[in-house]
């Protein structure tokens, strides 16, 4: 079992998240559990904006909060953390981040930039484990990603992120990404990219530290003067920027190879997800999945409905 001076783990949070947290959130407690990790919940208590804002339901932050004191008394270990940006926090981390520093604190889609950032100095742990609170991930029992994780980051120095395989595994192994490129490396038993997602990931953390500082990358190039002369630029996903890092360096991020462990992210807010949601984590705790799914990594409601019936 790792120890607390190892492994940090942050689970985001949002007022839109508060509907359905109860289904997701004990899947990921258990999860970083295996781990040896004590989640933190990081619950945003800033005004919603940009797309994000505008098009999920967003209720008060106490519905948010009381979800998370319902999961508490049912037994399950974390801790609460509620976040509000501050403007010398804001200053001195991005400064850090990004070699100036800046006043924006979320992308222009409204995710956090100054949250994602923050995790990496609020521990100093090892590694960092981060997760949005809605995702799903199967792992069967007696095995722990995680730790799996930690253990190829240990072995080989050119590897400073990993995730699962994204989606449930195919007959033939390959993985359904779109146009993003990935490596197979048999011999390692991973995927390679330089791709990233900032949905769930396990970093190395002093190796993430040695890509600082990054440039921040932005909507247009009008929106760095906004952002100097107003501090209300539209910066991009706080992901892209680590990407583009990423690829200017020697590092890589894997993705397991294994089938004991898989993740899903939902991205459909319809009332079928919210209505599916429940079967859907019980059907993936099972390792079952319809076929359509297999390979992706975006939750395919559609293929759900028709395994569901």
């Amino acid at each position: 079992m790792r120890g607390k001076d190892e492994l940090s783990c942050f689970i985001f949070a949002a007022r839109s998240d508060a509907s359905y947290v109860r289904h997701t959130l004990p899947g990921l407690f258990q999860m970083a559990a295996k781990a040896g990790a004590t989640p933190v919940v990081m619950a945003d208590a800033t005004s919603p904006t940009g797309v994000l804002g505008q098009s999920l339901v967003h209720t008060d932050l106490a519905k948010l909060l009381d979800e998370l004191d319902s999961l508490r008394r049912k037994g399950h270990a974390f801790e609460v953390e509620t976040y509000l940006p501050e403007r010398h926090e804001t200053w001195l981390l991005t400064r850090r981040h990004f070699g100036r520093s800046l006043r924006e604190t979320h992308c222009f889609r409204g995710y956090p930039v100054l949250g994602s950032i923050r995790q990496f100095h609020q521990r100093k742990t090892d590694y960092v484990l981060h997760l949005d609170c809605d995702m799903i991930f199967h792992e069967a029992e007696g095995f722990s990603w995680i730790l799996e994780g930690m253990k190829v980051m240990e072995e080989n120095e050119d590897i400073f992120c990993v995730l699962p395989r994204g989606g449930p595994p195919t007959e033939d192994g390959n993985l359904h990404q779109g146009t993003t490129r990935y490596e197979t490396d048999s011999a390692r038993g991973l995927y390679l990219f330089t791709n990233f997602t900032s949905r769930h990931y396990l970093v190395h953390r002093n190796r993430f530290l040695s890509l600082l500082p990054m440039n921040p990358a932005w909507l247009s190039w009008r929106e760095p003067i906004k952002s100097r002369l107003f501090g209300n630029g539209k910066m991009l996903c706080w992901e892209t920027t680590v990407e583009r890092a990423l690829e200017l360096s020697d590092l890589r991020r894997a993705d397991l190879m294994t089938d004991r462990a898989w993740s899903l992210h939902p991205g459909d807010r319809s009332e079928l997800f919210y209505r599916l949601l429940p079967s859907i984590v019980e059907q993936v705790n099972q390792g079952c999945y319809p076929s359509e799914q297999a390979g992706y990594f975006d939750l395919r409601l559609d293929a759900w409905q028709n395994h569901l019936n």
